[in-house]
């Protein structure tokens, strides 16, 4: 999501424009390369900044060092009831992507399968309960984010849609994926992602 300071009248253009992430190579880095290039600015049509932890870059945000800023939905949704920043886009727009992804080390994998596979059981037995219980997953949430209640029950909203249910990767998701690697300088060629995911400890 993007924010920038209050007291802009019209939406601007972002072509050219400096706008912070968190690091080179990260999600936050490929959504703005990725929305430069969809609008035809080609990758590097805006000027991103990494500027590691959201203090620094909000903070950079109120003095005018940047133009815009990608964050958390919640930080955002924080920044515009202060009246501090304004939300200009969401990235819902960029379709066929996971951006919850669970890992575990190869050692685990083989020493504690067992463990991967009770870890992953309750992560499902919780997103349920989330989906089914949004009062007290709010309440729950509150202390964790230091968010208050309206807020925090905006980022649900926001929030549990994206979640799967199932674990199961989608093909075009792994495409998107795959792509990402070289866009970002990762890797000199795109992966045979079949040897970087498993769905075999997935609850039955």
């Amino acid at each position: 999501m993007w924010c920038v300071r209050t007291g802009r009248r019209r939406r601007p253009t972002f072509k050219g424009k400096k706008v912070s992430v968190s690091t080179a190579g990260s999600l936050t880095y490929w959504l703005v390369s990725q929305t430069s290039a969809r609008q035809g600015w080609g990758p590097n049509g805006i000027n991103i900044a990494p500027m590691g932890a959201m203090p620094g870059q909000i903070a950079a945000l109120k003095r005018g060092d940047i133009d815009g800023v990608i964050m958390d939905v919640s930080n955002a949704f924080a920044l515009e009831k202060r009246g501090e920043g304004r939300i200009l886009v969401r990235f819902t727009e960029i379709k066929d992507f996971h951006i919850h992804i669970i890992f575990a080390t190869n050692k685990a994998i083989a020493t504690k399968p067992e463990a991967v596979r009770a870890f992953l059981k309750g992560w499902f037995e919780t997103i349920a309960f989330m989906r089914k219980n949004k009062a007290e997953t709010v309440k729950i949430a509150m202390g964790v984010m230091h968010k208050d209640e309206d807020i925090s029950s905006r980022t649900y909203d926001e929030i549990m849609p994206m979640f799967s249910d199932t674990g199961r990767f989608d093909p075009k998701a792994l495409e998107t994926l795959r792509k990402s690697y070289v866009a970002l300088k990762l890797l000199p060629e795109e992966p045979d992602m079949s040897k970087l995911y498993t769905e075999a400890y997935l609850p039955k």
